[in-house]
């Protein structure tokens, strides 16, 4: 009924005696620690990794990533990049192992009719160099693709301490060939890339959202990355010039250009555009629409409906 206790009857002296009697470990228990410690030495040697930035040194054999200086232009290019506030924007150009293509956007360079054609929106913002020497935007305009063995736009980063602010921020580098360069996929993909730009703001795709608010406001602005405009009787109408290269959905079910009318503004619970990367619309076999419409819509709000409310300045409707 009652138990006597005494400090030699605790579980401390039984464990004791527990270890006393227990077998020695083997060696399979040694080879066991000493992997555990090798295992968790490898960890904290890879925990103590560093990245190294690799850096030319005059007279030092280059790195695989550094640019040849074996033309007047890549010896701008090396020039640029040794500063370290400059990156290659955009650029074709070859190594060891064949063609190497940038992109990036914004493509500040176009191709249209086979020749080169600077926007007035980056006239100002370009150095122009061919063959190394600085040239102007109309001796840019009269080259040839066919004749332009490599093509390098550097962009300088902005707000770092070293930048050079008296430098224009984009630096046009172009090394000619006296005869014509053989195009391989490369070169046609990347001046394919510099047609279509002259074409589209984002020909490597881009997409939008609004909500009711934020569409009210487009439209009421015409911006036109919505797809969309607004009629006099508060509905939806594509733009004219996207009519025939629009793919449209309204609530995730296809639908034609010509169901957009029927959509109220403040019916629009959220509005997607999408216009897909050149490669899928600009080609000659079996091209896709260039962009994409989608509409979620809350069909009771086409209603009077006083608990709903809508907080834009840009709608002038009966809610």
């Amino acid at each position: 009924m009652y138990s006597f206790t005494n400090q030699f009857s605790g579980p401390t002296l039984r464990q004791r005696v527990g270890m006393i009697n227990s077998q020695p470990s083997g060696p399979w228990a040694w080879w066991r620690y000493a992997l555990w410690i090798v295992l968790m030495g490898g960890m904290i040697l890879a925990c103590q990794h560093k990245v190294r930035e690799q850096v030319h040194i005059p007279g030092q054999a280059l790195s695989k990533k550094t640019l040849a200086a074996t033309s007047p232009t890549r010896a701008l290019v090396v020039e640029l990049e040794d500063k370290k506030t400059w990156y290659r924007h955009l650029a074709l150009f070859q190594t060891k192992i064949g063609t190497e293509v940038v992109r990036s956007q914004p493509i500040i360079l176009q191709l249209k009719d086979d020749r080169f054609l600077l926007p007035d929106d980056y006239k100002y913002e370009s150095a122009i160099y061919i063959d190394g020497q600085e040239a102007s935007v109309e001796a840019l305009e009269k080259l040839s693709p066919e004749f332009v063995s490599e093509l390098f736009i550097m962009h300088q980063w902005e707000n770092m301490a070293y930048a050079d602010n008296q430098a224009k921020p984009y630096q046009i580098l172009i090394q000619t060939s006296p005869s014509p360069v053989v195009f391989n996929v490369y070169r046609k993909q990347f001046f394919t890339l510099l047609q279509a730009a002259a074409l589209s703001k984002h020909p490597l795709g881009e997409t939008f959202s609004f909500n009711m608010n934020q569409l009210l406001e487009a439209t009421f602005f015409h911006n036109k990355n919505a797809l969309v405009e607004r009629t006099k009787d508060e509905h939806l109408r594509i733009y004219d010039e996207y009519k025939t290269t629009v793919e449209v959905f309204i609530n995730n079910l296809p639908v034609t250009p010509a169901d957009v009318k029927t959509v109220h503004v403040r019916e629009v619970a959220r509005l997607y555009t999408k216009e897909r990367p050149y490669y899928e619309w600009f080609r000659a076999d079996s091209p896709s629409p260039r962009f994409e419409l989608h509409i979620e819509t809350t069909p009771k709000r086409a209603k009077r409906d006083s608990s709903y409310y809508v907080f834009s300045p840009f709608y002038t409707g009966d809610f």
